[in-house]
C-alpha cells in the first residue's frame, strides 16, 4: 500500500476554482483521497493490536489492487480512518483492531483467506460489502443504483461511525430512492452533461436521511469522501440541484487536503447569504463553493423560477466571495482561488435575465438579510 506525493496541475486548479474540473481532475482528487487513508491506516497499524489486520491488508493489495482502492474508497473507511489516527495520534481511546473489517473486506474481494480476531460490534459490517455473518463472512450487500457509468450504494453505516448531529433513516423505501436518483440522473445527464460526469465520478455513496419538514437535507462529512447524506427530494429537478451541490462540497474538501486555503485558528464568524446562523470562515468558503454550483445548474436551465434561482445565488456566492477576499484569513492560495470564483460570478452577474426574475431574486436576498440582522445581539 503506498501513497504517493499529489501533485496538481494549475491549469486544474484553475478550473477547480470556477467550479469546474471535470471526471479526470476530480479522479485524481479521489486518488489523492485514497492516499491520505493509506497514511492514516498507516499510522493506525503502528498500534500492536493492529498488525495482523494491516499484514492482511497489504496481501490483499498485492493479490487484487484495485479491489482494496475499492475498499479503502468506501467513505467509512475514510472516516474511520481518521477518528481512530487521531486518537491513536493523541494518546486517546481508540480501537484500532477494528482495522480488521477493513482488512477483511479487502481480503474477501481479493479472494484471500481470512484468519483474523474481531472486536466485538454491536453489527458486524464490513465496508462496501455490508452486514456479515461473523463466522463465514457470508455478506448481505446495501442496495445498488446504477448512475450513468457508476453504480451508487445506497448505506445506511449500518456498522455505525455516523456524528449523531446526521440522522440516519430508519427504514429506507429502495424502490422511492431508485426511482427518485434515476430521475435527477436524466435530468443531470440531458441537460448538465459535465455535471453529471463530476457527480458520477464523486459521489459512490447515499446514505438516506429522515425526511424533511420542507424541501430537502443533505449534508457531506469530510472524513467521508464520497458520501452524501439526503433525505427523501420533493421532485427530481430539487435532487439533482443538490447532488451538484454536495458533489461541490465533496471537491472542496479532497482540494483543501492538498492546498492550506485558510489562515488556522481563525474564530470569527461571518454573515452566509444562504444560512440563518452566522458561519466560520471554512463554512462560508464551502458554501460560497457549493452556490458556485447551484447558479452553474440553474444559469442554463429554462423558466421564470430556474432564472430566479440563478439571480439569486450568482449575486449571493459573490457576495460571500467579496467577504472572504477582505476577512483576512484566507492564504496566498485561498486568496488565488476565491479571485477565480469571483471572476466567474462577476461575469454571471453581468448576464441579463428577465425583469421579474432579477426582482424577486433581489427581494429574497433582501429579506434574508433582514432577517438574519435582526437575529444579531446589538
Amino acid at each position: 500500500m503506498t501513497a504517493p506525493r499529489w501533485r496538481l496541475p494549475a491549469a486544474a486548479f484553475t478550473a477547480l476554482a470556477r467550479g469546474e474540473g471535470g471526471p479526470a481532475v476530480v479522479a485524481d482528487l479521489r486518488l489523492a483521497r485514497r492516499s491520505r487513508t493509506s497514511l492514516l491506516i498507516r499510522l493506525i497499524a503502528t498500534a500492536p493490536e493492529a498488525r495482523p489486520a494491516y499484514r492482511l491488508l497489504v496481501d490483499a493489495d498485492r493479490a487484487a489492487p484495485a479491489e482494496v482502492a475499492r475498499v479503502l474508497d468506501h467513505p467509512s473507511v475514510g472516516a474511520w480512518a481518521t477518528r481512530t489516527a487521531l486518537a491513536v495520534r493523541s494518546g486517546h481511546p481508540a480501537r484500532p483492531a477494528e482495522l480488521s473489517f477493513t482488512a477483511a473486506a479487502a481480503a474477501v474481494r481479493a479472494g484471500l483467506p481470512v484468519t483474523l480476531d474481531f472486536p466485538p460490534v454491536d453489527v458486524f459490517a464490513l465496508p462496501t460489502l455490508g452486514v456479515a455473518d461473523p463466522s463465514t463472512l457470508a455478506c448481505t450487500p446495501p442496495p445498488e443504483i446504477t448512475l450513468g457509468p457508476r453504480v451508487v450504494q445506497i448505506d445506511t453505516w449500518p456498522g455505525g461511525g455516523v456524528p449523531p448531529e446526521l440522522p440516519v433513516a430508519d427504514h429506507v423505501d429502495v424502490a422511492r430512492w431508485r426511482r427518485s436518483l434515476s430521475a435527477a440522473w436524466r435530468i443531470l445527464s440531458t441537460d448538465h452533461p459535465p455535471l453529471a460526469a463530476e457527480v458520477a465520478e464523486l459521489i459512490t455513496v447515499i446514505t438516506p436521511m429522515p425526511a424533511a419538514r420542507t424541501g430537502t437535507t443533505s449534508a457531506t462529512l469530510a472524513d467521508a469522501f464520497g458520501c452524501v447524506f439526503l433525505s427523501p427530494s420533493p421532485d427530481p429537478e430539487s435532487l439533482a440541484v443538490t447532488l451538484v451541490h454536495e458533489a461541490q462540497h465533496t471537491k472542496l474538501v479532497a482540494l483543501m487536503d492538498l492546498f492550506p486555503l485558510l489562515v488556522p485558528d481563525r474564530r470569527e464568524t461571518f454573515y452566509a447569504p444562504w444560512r440563518e446562523d452566522p458561519r466560520p470562515l471554512a463554512g462560508l468558503l464551502h458554501g460560497t463553493y457549493a452556490h458556485l454550483g447551484v447558479a452553474r445548474f440553474w444559469r442554463t436551465r429554462p423558466g421564470l423560477a430556474a432564472q430566479t434561482e440563478y439571480a439569486r445565488w450568482r449575486r449571493a456566492a459573490l457576495t460571500a466571495t467579496g467577504t472572504l477576499l477582505t476577512s483576512g484569513g484566507l492564504t496566498g492560495t485561498g486568496t488565488r482561488f476565491v479571485e477565480e470564483m469571483a471572476r466567474v460570478l462577476r461575469a454571471w452577474c453581468a448576464e441579463p435575465v428577465h425583469p421579474e426574475a432579477e426582482a424577486r431574486a433581489t427581494a429574497q436576498a433582501v429579506a434574508h438579510h433582514t432577517r438574519w440582522s435582526t437575529r444579531q445581539p446589538s
